[in-house]
């Protein structure tokens, strides 16, 4: 028994069923029994659903013990980020040590406009980002916690009989029924965070070997896959070298591309990571796979999928974005040298300085994708030179070490800085505590950082 008012989940599964037309739409299941093993009688708890600009929810229907319950709805947060919190009503109350199951369902799909990860289109379908599944709410209470998850969590994935699909978790089966196919996964405690890819592709298989490439496209690859295959492995072998195998059940490397282009909406970006995987846009595709450019471009995104699947939406930017600009440092670096690495940090020094002469500059703590855009360019450019100061500092293998560790212990977690911190502490034995402060709580860059890369006086301190 919890000495507050606390509940638990025993047992979960989720139901994802496509709907093909010309305005096709995803239908979720998301089923629970919950156990209270507090001291209070709960007379309801609070859900929220995903970001409301990004996807459409409609159709919600909520069943307790199978029964219908009304919810009230309201959004929560800035437009940028809002979610719809509802609240399910408990009649009778909850009491300590009952169970009760819970059924959430509704129909959702991406708006024009809206991020990539949540694309939708006739041929595909992509679940990428966190947020997309509804979240369950601890009670009100100083003392209550985030509700424990299971240790597996059951995910089927019902689409048309010609898509191929891809998910987090262990494969459990697939099941033919009609012109769909039912792809069944495991989902354990400490895999990656859920994600969803499928589509109606054509796979270029990979040479099968254990960091191999496969490319799904729309039609059959144009050009010889080989010499970028060949890249892409490379990339994937150092990025498991230094930061460790992303999970067991990741069988090599995908390129995916996506039915949303680029060209279509200005703030689509060319590519999407996913874990172990990249989401390119036809148009980078049509470019040509053989061109060096394409390379570059697929390297970069693969670097970035390390570290994709460790924030949220209010994660701090220096996580969610600055952890993936360092680990396209480190690959670059291991292929071009420390000269390589010189030019980059080079480069993001210009960035922050230029930054820093538009908008005053925020604490990485406290600056997150929903700061102005001025802001968040000089976190952008300021975070990855952040671990490379910890290289400097306490050395290039116990910070790679560390970040290991990050991404071993908190996976399918949201990382914050005192993760970090923690991590590399135990690495290192030493107190991380100056080094936090003056790049993470403060303002500027410090000077001995700017003389040793060149970079001239600038920012806020």
């Amino acid at each position: 028994m919890s000495p507050a008012p606390n509940y638990r989940i025993d047992k979960a599964a989720v139901r994802i069923e496509f709907t093909p037309g010309e305005f096709s739409e995803l239908h979720l299941t998301a089923s629970y029994t919950l156990e209270n093993y507090g001291i209070s009688v709960l007379p309801f708890i609070d859900v929220m659903l995903p970001n409301d600009t990004r996807y459409r929810i409609r159709n919600l229907l909520v069943k307790v013990n199978g029964q219908t319950v009304n919810s009230a709805q309201g959004l929560e947060g800035s437009p940028e980020a809002q979610a719809s919190k509802f609240r399910v009503p408990f009649e009778p109350g909850w009491n300590p040590r009952e169970r009760r199951d819970l059924a959430i369902e509704y129909n959702f799909s991406a708006q024009d406009g809206a991020e990539k990860s949540g694309a939708l289109a006739a041929a595909s379908f992509y679940l990428i980002s966190p947020g997309w599944l509804p979240a369950l709410q601890p009670p009100s209470h100083v003392l209550s916690s985030t509700p424990a998850i299971p240790d597996r969590t059951a995910y089927s994935v019902e689409v048309p009989a010609d898509f191929l699909v891809l998910a987090s978790g262990k494969p459990r089966g697939r099941k033919k029924d009609r012109g769909t196919v039912k792809y069944q996964f495991e989902l354990r405690k400490n895999d990656l965070a859920p994600y969803v890819i499928a589509g109606r592709y054509v796979e270029t298989p990979s040479s099968r070997q254990k960091n191999g490439v496969s490319f799904w496209t729309f039609e059959p690859l144009k050009g010889d896959p080989a010499g970028v295959e060949k890249q892409i492995a490379s990339v994937s072998d150092i990025l498991q070298k230094t930061f460790g195998p992303l999970e067991k059940n990741t069988s090599g490397v995908r390129v995916v591309e996506s039915s949303v282009d680029s060209s279509d909406v200005t703030s689509e970006p060319e590519t999407v990571p996913f874990p172990a995987g990249v989401l390119v846009s036809s148009q980078a595709m049509a470019a040509g796979i053989e061109s060096p450019s394409f390379s570059k471009l697929i390297s970069g995104a693969l670097a970035r999928s390390w570290f994709a699947n460790i924030s949220g939406p209010d994660s701090p930017i220096g996580i969610s974005e600055g952890l993936a600009e360092y680990a396209e440092i480190v690959v670059d670096e291991t292929l071009e040298g420390q000269t390589s690495q010189r030019d980059l940090v080079s480069r993001f020094l210009q960035e922050y300085e230029s930054g820093c002469k538009e908008a005053v500059e925020k604490p990485l703590i406290s600056t997150t994708m929903q700061d102005p855009i001025e802001q968040r360019r000089i976190a952008l450019a300021k975070a990855p030179l952040f671990f490379m100061a910890l290289e400097d500092a306490y050395g290039e293998e116990p910070v790679r070490r560390g970040l290991t560790q990050v991404l071993a212990l908190l996976r399918g977690q949201k990382v914050g800085y005192p993760d970090i911190r923690a991590a590399l502490e135990s690495v290192t034995n030493k107190d991380l505590a100056p080094m936090f402060r003056v790049w993470v709580y403060k303002t500027g860059i410090p000077d001995e950082f700017r003389q040793k890369y060149g970079g001239a006086k600038a920012g806020n301190d």
